[in-house]
């Protein structure tokens, strides 16, 4: 026969138990709210700039037209700015030309006195080599300029065209938001959803049976 004193170490024991891990689970399930909490504001903060950002490439979108033109206009005249810089008569060659010649005048100095003290010759040798490679350059430089030239006639020919493909890569821009706001939307949901899950499921651990 069970004594009452061991019958109530058992049940005292059986409390305590049950007290612990009610505690331990508690414990557990204020930690997942927590974090599930800080994932909610975390994703709902993101989205609230995802969506500021959509709202922007969709007025973006709506005015492309216009901006298009502003955008490709702008751009046409920085490109003519730097072609008139680089005329054939504009400062900058004419400046070239001139410390060219000073550079000519070192060569030929150096290469002077290479004859009574060869030292001078690699000298002689360097300033040549920086007279063919600036020649080669100024060269290179022309000939593209004459194609960046030839590329804007094209751009201007068909200008209709290339706003055309603006416009749609700023609706590409805006469906791209889209598709961000709605991944945001459902990543909240998700979590909000383990919120839910864990209260209802913190509330069936601590029901008490009748």
């Amino acid at each position: 026969m069970t004594s009452p004193g061991s019958l109530l170490s058992t049940a005292l024991a059986i409390l305590l138990t049950i007290l612990f891990f009610n505690d331990a689970a508690s414990a557990e399930t204020a930690a997942d709210m927590g974090n599930l909490f800080n994932r909610v504001n975390t994703v709902a903060q993101e989205l609230q700039v995802n969506l500021t950002d959509l709202e922007a490439s969709i007025d973006a979108s709506r005015d492309s037209v216009e901006k298009g033109a502003e955008v490709l206009d702008a751009m046409l005249a920085s490109v003519q700015k730097v072609h008139e810089s680089m005329a054939e008569d504009s400062e900058i060659w004419q400046e070239l030309d001139a410390v060219m010649e000073l550079w000519e005048q070192r060569r030929q100095e150096t290469l002077q006195k290479s004859e009574s003290n060869p030292a001078f010759l690699p000298i002689a040798q360097a300033w040549q080599e920086k007279l063919n490679t600036a020649r080669e350059l100024r060269n290179q430089i022309s000939t593209e300029r004459a194609n960046s030239t030839a590329l804007i006639q094209s751009i201007e020919s068909d200008r209709d065209i290339v706003l055309a493909y603006y416009e749609l890569g700023q609706a590409d821009k805006a469906i791209a938001g889209l598709r961000k706001v709605s991944s945001n939307l459902s990543n909240l949901n998700a979590n909000m959803q383990k919120i839910v899950e864990t209260a209802e499921a913190a509330q069936q651990q601590t029901a008490i049976p009748q």
